[in-house]
């Protein structure tokens, strides 16, 4: 009996399904259960995953960490009242106005106070075309260009905003009577979009400084920065940043402090809690001289004022 020869392109083919069938079981399996504190951050790449990502490289294993990301700092509080996370980075006035309906945020503990986000407001750098009434109803209107230079401007304006800023511009606005009108997107790179194509005014961002997709544009990118002209109060304050790459110089922002929050624990995480603590305090001096995020550099101290109940845990022994 004849024995019949198998192609060895087909061998090969076999061989790459197994393969790959193997590759999509190994992608698909469950992320492994975390043995230490889920850490809520934000999306990888940005402010809060790249603080995080230096606490891992000074911890070297003394504090186990997971990383939980998620969309900034609004997204971390519903995260943390979820329990999907143990702690998390936020900013002050995101946490105080969720905590008005929330009492499981209201019920979280400041472990450390860290660096500021800052309101991020994008424009056309050589602004854009309006064009004005008809004339005679029929004719078409005069055109003008409008370039924003600062907030002030946008008075009944289209803007776009993304993550944390839905919820900042909103409260702005509603102090400020500017009645603008919003379009919420997902992304930077959505919300930089809109402004160049002209559908909105103005892009508002919320990120620490350097902000990384800003901090990545290029000179002729078409964007700039407007300033924040309007008198605000605790918790907010006004400071200057500047972003070299597209010519904007000591440009004033509003500020908001961001801290460290925990869920109230009375077990063992207590000590968990307590160990990151003393890991941020042992490793401050470090993480400002070292090659780490420019963020550790505006921290005086993790115990800077706020108006919250402070953690107050003890490192408990583990059995």
């Amino acid at each position: 009996m004849k024995t019949k020869m198998i192609p060895l392109s087909l061998i090969l083919a076999l061989a790459f399904c197994a393969a790959s069938t193997h590759a999509a079981r190994v992608d698909g399996a469950p992320a492994p259960a975390c043995e230490g504190l889920k850490v809520a951050t934000g999306p990888a790449g940005k402010g809060y995953s790249k603080l995080y990502a230096d606490l891992v490289r000074v911890s070297k294993n003394s504090v186990p960490l997971c990383e939980v990301n998620t969309e900034g700092g609004l997204d971390n509080l519903t995260t943390l009242s979820i329990k999907k996370a143990d702690v998390g980075i936020v900013p002050m006035d995101a946490l105080k106005k969720m905590a008005e309906g929330d009492a499981s945020i209201a019920s979280l503990l400041v472990v450390a106070s860290l660096n500021s986000n800052y309101l991020h407001i994008v424009t056309a750098a050589n602004g854009f075309t309006v064009e004005g009434p008809k004339k005679y109803g029929v004719l078409k209107g005069d055109t003008r260009t409008v370039r924003i230079t600062k907030m002030s401007e946008l008075r009944g304006a289209p803007v776009v905003l993304v993550g944390s800023a839905q919820l900042m511009v909103r409260q702005l606005d509603k102090v400020l009577g500017y009645n603008m009108r919003y379009i919420d997107v997902d992304t930077d790179a959505a919300a930089f979009q809109k402004v160049r194509s002209g559908e909105a005014y103005a892009a508002f961002s919320v990120a620490g400084w350097p902000h990384g997709q800003i901090s990545r544009l290029a000179q002729n990118s078409g964007l700039t920065l407007a300033s924040f002209d309007v008198p605000t109060s605790s918790p907010y304050s006004v400071r200057p940043f500047s972003y070299k790459n597209i010519g904007v110089y000591n440009v004033q922002a509003l500020a908001v402090q961001n801290v460290l929050v925990t869920r109230p624990f009375s077990g063992s995480k207590t000590g968990d809690v307590a160990a990151l603590r003393q890991l941020l305090d042992r490793e401050l001096l470090e993480l400002k001289d070292g090659d780490f995020e420019p963020g550790w550099n505006e921290i005086k101290s993790f115990d800077g004022n706020v108006e919250w109940t402070r953690f107050a845990g003890v490192a408990a022994k583990r059995k």
